[in-house]
């Protein structure tokens, strides 16, 4: 029998309590008046009265259950026998009671036990009569006994329907279900696909940029308190975004991006509750698809890239070494022969030593070309100023990151500068108690600029904060390049850090 129950069942039951109570008062009133109140007029109506309430006092869900429910059948069938064969046989009022057993097993108990139940009424109504010496084979008995075997078969497959129409039901309800998941999935990696799309347009299209998207997208419909996007790389792994604080306890469930076996990194999401994140596995491999494909896209493009500048780089410095330098050793020594050859007239040695002067700072300049050239390729300021924002955490202030590099700076200043823009940002994330910070600027190889400005607490720069040394290190790393550092702030306006260098 199944669990839950239906309208149809319901009524069913009602149906069933109808035909007890209406044979048992039909049985009792006209009984009654054929054989008015004689020992067995009573006995029949007590039994009779005794089986209904106790049908009806039990629990619906207990009496429908398969061995009680065969109990109560075969009950039923032995009381109504009684009470026929107390009452007058065949011509018994309890030969419409009789079909009460045969309805119930057909309608709830299935069609076995329904045609088993009609069975051993007829055979039962067949004893009595030829018990009491009355005639069998008569209109009455027969039509008793299709009765009986009617209600059992059109009731028990009535139920065969209905069980089935249920059923139907149940499937459609539970792909209705699955299709509203699938598609609150779709609707996740859709959502995720439009801020990849929308990144990439504003050419902000980078793992901290990816990274942050995602864990936004997912924190609709997962429920994590806290999120990391972690990628790998050479030197091992990096968190490139944050949301929330994990906290001290609990573990938190990992998530791999993943293409063709290619492991890129992870994602680490704690539960918000004592509930796992099982049930949601499904829905945040769907979201990361996407993720993963952007992630991967810009470690190939980048390698890509790097592959191609390192060749370039490579070309240039062998060219310059090669031609172009020796060129003008060749240049500077014809002027220096010039200048022996007309030592009588000093205007024109005058111009040929500033022209020595020019060659040779050239010949300088493109010494320190190739060497730069030939330095090992470093991080661009803009992938610094990327990268520092993934470690400051995405939790927090808002970082926008605006840097216009149109040819990255010489790998000493880089280094330097590099050093001062990741220091100017924790200290931004970590001390101003910012809502946003912005990186801008523009870089142009020997001449620049680069500010971090955030609309934090500020301070007083003419007080330094004590135990400190924040600013100090970073005056120090300009000197080194020649560099300047402007720092512009007051208490409740927030902080501008600038480093400009070159002419």
């Amino acid at each position: 029998m199944l669990a839950a129950r239906t309208p149809w069942e319901v009524r069913l039951d009602w149906s069933l309590s109808v035909l007890h109570w209406g044979s048992l008062a039909l049985g009792i009133f006209l009984s009654g008046l054929s054989e008015g109140a004689t020992p067995a007029f009573t006995l029949a109506a007590l039994l009779a009265s005794v089986y209904v309430v106790a049908m009806q006092a039990l629990p619906r869900r207990l009496r429908h259950t398969d061995i009680i429910g065969e109990i109560l059948a075969v009950s039923g069938v032995v009381v109504a026998l009684l009470a026929i064969s107390l009452t007058g046989g065949i011509s018994s009022p309890y030969v419409l009671f009789l079909a009460a057993p045969s309805f119930f097993a057909g309608a709830f108990l299935g069609f076995r036990i329904g045609l088993e139940t009609a069975i051993l009424s007829s055979t039962g109504l067949l004893a009595v009569v030829a018990a009491l010496q009355q005639e069998i084979l008569t209109g009455s008995v027969l039509q008793a006994i299709a009765l009986y075997v009617l209600i059992a078969l059109t009731f028990s497959q009535a139920r065969r329907l209905l069980v089935e129409e249920r059923e139907r039901g149940d499937a459609l309800a539970a792909a209705s279900a699955l299709t509203m998941e699938r598609m609150e999935r779709l609707e996740t990696a859709h959502s995720l696909l439009t801020s990849l799309s929308e990144l990439a347009n504003a050419a902000e299209l980078n793992p901290v940029t990816v990274g942050e998207a995602a864990l936004r997208d997912l924190a609709v419909v997962v429920p994590f308190r806290a999120g990391e996007v972690v990628m790998n790389d050479e030197d091992g792994t990096v968190v490139v975004a944050r949301r929330g604080e994990p906290g001290e306890s609990g573990a938190a469930q990992v998530f791999p991006m993943e293409i063709a076996r290619n492991r890129l990194g992870h994602v680490a999401l704690w539960p918000s509750g004592d509930r796992g994140l099982d049930a949601y596995r499904e829905t945040v491999e769907v979201a990361l698809r996407p993720v993963t494909l952007a992630l991967d896209n810009i470690v190939l493009l980048r390698q890509i890239a790097r592959r191609a500048v390192r060749e370039e780089r490579t070309r240039l410095s062998r060219e310059l070494h090669d031609d172009v330098g020796p060129s003008l050793a060749s240049l500077g020594l014809a002027i220096d022969m010039a200048i022996h050859q007309y030592p009588t007239a000093p205007e024109l040695a005058g111009h040929l030593e500033s022209v020595r002067r020019h060659v040779t700072n050239l010949v300088e300049d493109v010494r320190r070309t190739v060497s730069d050239l030939r330095h090992e390729t470093m991080e661009s300021l803009v992938e610094q100023a990327h990268r520092a924002a993934a470690e400051a955490g995405a939790e927090g202030p808002s970082i926008i990151v605006e840097l216009t590099e149109r040819r990255p700076p010489r790998p000493e200043v880089a280094d330097q500068v590099g050093a001062v823009l990741t220091e100017a940002l924790r200290n931004a994330v970590a001390h101003a108690e910012a809502t946003s910070v912005r990186v801008r600027g523009v870089v142009e190889r020997d001449r620049g600029w680069v500010s971090v400005v955030d609309d934090g607490k500020g301070f007083d720069p003419a007080i330094p904060p004590e135990g400190h040394f924040g600013l100090l290190g970073m005056r120090e790393r300009v000197t080194k390049v020649g560099a300047t550092l402007e720092v512009s702030s007051e208490p409740g306006h927030g902080t501008s850090v600038t480093v400009r260098w070159g002419s």
